[in-house]
């Protein structure tokens, strides 16, 4: 039979025993837990079918990091017409004016050129660059080698791709597109609503098919013009089948030779002299013709003609 003391003494070594055993688990749990908090996985992106590498997406980076959106007033329009004056068309701009940043139309064999009007990376070596492009509905960024084009109705980056392209099938799907040109920090980065993309791509690319008619651009068509003041304007669209088309004007027996101008819906065709500005814009069976002083810089001397063609 053990004595008190003994007993007191066994009691106090088993619960110490136990306090022991208590700490140390604590200490264990405490362990895993900040090993688990301090662990760093990165992100895995997927997209609708795990095609991205994690990190890959540019809709991702926007969501993370953001870069510049267009504004809404562009709009996408798109056309299948194809007659002596006008060519099937799918182009981003701000209706009725010349603000254009997209533009593509087809070329031979099936074929799509596509212009995209963004200023070129700082860092772009001579006139070559990547575009990357993806939109939400994609499964992977696609990549197109671009050039970068200066001439009298263009500057900006051009690539050439089939009308079954997959990037217009994304379009077609998504609602928002991200198009990066260029590598690294110095790249140029937009993201662009789609609204509108698909009704004006349906309209456009049947047009592009190697299987529709690819009936080439006359190089002179005529048409007359019945203006709201009782003039008549006779007008001859010259060099349409070359990349400097211009526009004849006979306007009250005087004539006017008028280059053509970027647009981003319809033609335009401006000239000036050492007195007056001339401006001649087009779209289906409409003209516009303006004039106003050389010298006017907000358009307040202008005077604006509204012309059907007969």
């Amino acid at each position: 039979m053990l004595s008190q003391s003994s007993k007191t003494m066994m009691i106090t070594a088993l619960a110490f025993a136990l306090l022991s055993g208590c700490s140390g688990g604590d200490k264990a749990e405490k362990t895993s837990a900040e090993e688990s908090s301090d662990s760093s996985v990165p992100p895995t992106i997927f997209s609708a079918d795990g095609g991205f590498a994690p990190g890959e997406s540019l809709a991702f980076e926007w969501s993370a990091n953001g870069f510049e959106q267009l504004q809404a007033r562009y709009v996408w329009m798109g056309s299948g017409k194809r007659d002596d004056v006008y060519q099937p068309n799918f182009s981003l701009s701000v209706p009725e004016t010349d603000d254009i940043v997209w533009s593509s139309s087809c070329e031979a064999g099936g074929k799509v050129k596509t212009q995209i009007y963004f200023a070129p990376p700082k860092n772009m070596k001579g006139n070559r660059a990547s575009i990357k492009f993806e939109t939400d509905a994609s499964a992977k960024t696609l990549s197109y080698p671009a050039k970068y084009m200066t001439t009298g109705q263009f500057e900006g980056f051009e690539i050439t791709q089939s009308a079954s392209d997959p990037m217009f099938a994304d379009m077609k799907k998504g609602k928002w597109a991200y198009v990066q040109i260029g590598e690294g920090g110095d790249a140029t980065k937009m993201r662009i609503s789609l609204s509108n993309a698909a009704k004006s791509l349906n309209a456009f690319l049947p047009a592009c098919s190697a299987k529709a008619a690819a009936k080439p651009a006359a190089a002179t068509a005529s048409a007359t013009y019945a203006c709201e003041d009782g003039r008549t304007v006779k007008a001859s669209y010259m060099g349409n089948d070359t990349d400097t088309p211009v526009v004849r004007l006979n306007v009250d027996g005087e004539m006017l030779l008028l280059p053509q101008t970027m647009s981003g819906s319809g033609a335009r065709y401006e000239s000036e002299t050492v007195s007056k500005k001339y401006y001649w814009l087009t779209k289906a069976k409409e003209g516009v013709f303006i004039v106003g002083d050389a010298n006017d810089a907000d358009g307040s001397t202008e005077t604006t003609t509204r012309c059907v063609a007969r």
